[in-house]
């Protein structure tokens, strides 16, 4: 299938919106850049099989990854929430650590998420609420395109290229529209 479907690009964003969101707009784009970071409380990590578990009384664990070449993404909003979705299965780099330092736990573990059930390290994606948005720069790119560089304040970054099309024989009606209004969503975060 296209990565030029509109129908289909709004049924994937959809599925990581929070219920009570509404998908606003949603355009293909290409990723440049992406870096991930997250902690995990109350987990232990099988490597075997790439999964992040529950497991009650164990210290921080630390996952970072990452891409830093170009893919075809699906990006959106709602009302409150930013998504980023590879249009394809990608390979990303991973690095993970367990933290176990009294310090460091004492530090982070308030911004550490609690795994209550069994996460896939595929299943972490850029997904954010809009206010983590903490600064964005947009640069005018060839022929009419953008590259925006956003940085959230849980330490991820994202550069992304938004192209003035999407595809031929209008299979994303309303590229143009949704892109715009992207566009003025990440202008409010500009330094």
């Amino acid at each position: 299938m296209s990565v030029f479907n509109e129908a289909n690009m709004i049924a994937v964003i959809k599925q990581f919106l929070p219920q009570d969101q509404n998908l606003k707009a949603g355009i293909h784009a290409v990723a440049k850049e992406v870096k991930l970071h997250r902690l995990f409380s109350n987990t232990s990590y099988d490597p075997s099989c790439s999964l992040i578990q529950p497991f009650t009384g164990s210290s921080l664990f630390y996952m970072s990854k990452s891409k830093m070449s170009t893919f075809d993404v699906y990006m959106g909003f709602s009302e409150d929430y930013i998504v980023m979705v590879p249009c394809e299965k990608e390979l990303w780099y991973y690095e993970h650590a367990e933290i176990t330092d009294p310090q460091l736990i004492a530090k982070y573990e308030l911004e550490a998420i609690a795994v209550k059930s069994p996460i896939y390290e595929s299943d972490i994606l850029p997904v954010y609420r809009i206010s983590q948005i903490e600064k964005c720069q947009i640069k005018k790119n060839w022929v009419g395109a953008y590259v925006c560089k956003i940085d959230f304040n849980n330490g991820d970054f994202i550069k992304v290229l938004l192209p003035p099309f999407a595809g031929l024989f209008g299979g994303m009606p309303n590229h143009k529209s949704y892109r715009n209004a992207i566009l003025e969503l990440l202008k409010t975060k500009m330094v």
